[in-house]
């Protein structure tokens, strides 16, 4: 590990550029004293030929697919089975909801090493009946798995830069999380978020019945998936391209200048 770091802090500090897909990476790279001007934050972005929104026969096959009730209002869970991403959490905001269906999609991807395995095992054998465990979900069918849902259902308490969430606004599926400072610059503003389980019944529940607060978190969900469309990144690639394009003339002009001037004073 002290081999590896060395190498990748001497191989940044020597590049005259560094490109994070995360803004929360700038300060850490700070702090091993890197120049925070070289850094600069250009996401990656989700392809809307994989992720987009079904017609409304097609979100029925998909809430068929998984035995869902099409009259219900329908809440998804995406990621591995582990304390971090607040499955317990999750679990308990459904006991409190019975009028609504959960389903989480992911599993023990490390196994018995899993962190909680065993506990949350336990809740995955006799979850509450609005809660269904599916398993790891093959990634060709995560586009079926955000159709069905009314709602993506983050409760975790870390992350890095979930692409679940971006894959799901791409689909025009609204957003809950844990109120994460992480989310502050990549979800834009007017996301929908809570402090604890009693902020994410409050906030599901008014979802599931009030058309209007839900038809907001739809518009939140527009928003992102316009930002993070490849269109969009690309342009922040070109500007970015651009950019250095402009910096290296003006340097070349700088340099030729200062030849002609000691050639003038010599």
């Amino acid at each position: 590990m002290r081999f590896f770091k060395n190498y990748f802090l001497k191989l940044y500090r020597n590049s005259d550029y560094l490109v994070v897909v995360n803004p929360s990476f700038i300060d850490e790279l700070v702090k091993f004293d890197l120049e925070r001007e070289k850094i600069t934050y250009i996401p990656n972005f989700v392809s809307e030929e994989v992720f987009y929104k079904y017609n409304d026969e097609e979100k029925l096959r998909a809430k068929k697919d998984f035995d869902l009730d099409p009259n219900k209002f329908t809440v998804v869970g995406v990621g591995q089975v582990q304390h971090r991403k607040g499955v317990h959490d999750f679990v308990k905001t459904a006991r409190k909801l019975p009028n609504v269906q959960f389903i989480w999609a992911g599993g023990f991807s490390f196994g018995k090493i899993t962190d909680g395995y065993k506990e949350l095992s336990k809740v995955m054998k006799n979850p509450p009946s609005n809660v269904r465990f599916l398993g790891i979900i093959d990634r060709d069918k995560m586009t079926d798995i955000f159709n069905a849902a009314d709602l993506l259902f983050m409760p975790s308490y870390n992350e890095l830069f979930p692409m679940a969430i971006l894959e799901a606004c791409s689909t025009e599926t609204p957003i809950l999380v844990r109120n994460l400072s992480l989310y502050e610059p990549v979800l834009l503003d007017g996301y929908y978020h809570g402090e604890n389980n009693e902020d994410f019944v409050k906030i599901i529940h008014q979802l599931s019945t009030d058309k209007t607060y839900y038809d907001g978190a739809v518009e939140h969900a527009l928003r992102v998936k316009d930002y993070y469309s490849r269109e969009n990144i690309k342009k922040l690639w070109i500007e970015f391209y651009r950019g250095i394009h402009n910096k290296f003339i003006q340097e070349k002009e700088a340099k030729k200048q200062r030849k002609k001037n000691k050639k003038h004073k010599s």
